[in-house]
């Protein structure tokens, strides 16, 4: 619990400067709103820049924010955390 605690509040603290997101309670991911455009541009451009995030119309009707799991090891999150905010700039 304590590993799942600490990559949830790396991810969040690592993207709300950024990102309009919330802190999630139970889940594994978090849901920021794409920063320009629609949420699958935005995630077009992140494989582009060899990210894999997941389109949040995929889980419902608006196309404005995208999913980011934090189910993965720290070195992982902490390129996602740099890849997108690189992103972010543009």
């Amino acid at each position: 619990m304590t590993d799942y605690r600490s990559k949830r509040d790396l991810i969040f603290e690592g993207l709300r400067e950024r990102f309009e997101l919330e802190r999630p309670g139970g889940a594994f991911y978090v849901f920021p709103r794409a920063p320009r455009g629609t949420a699958t541009e935005f995630v077009t451009e992140g494989i582009q820049n060899r990210l894999l995030v997941i389109p949040g119309i995929a889980f419902g009707t608006r196309d404005t924010h995208f999913r980011v799991s934090f189910a993965t090891d720290e070195t992982t999150l902490r390129r996602g955390i740099e890849v997108l905010n690189r992103m972010a700039r543009k």
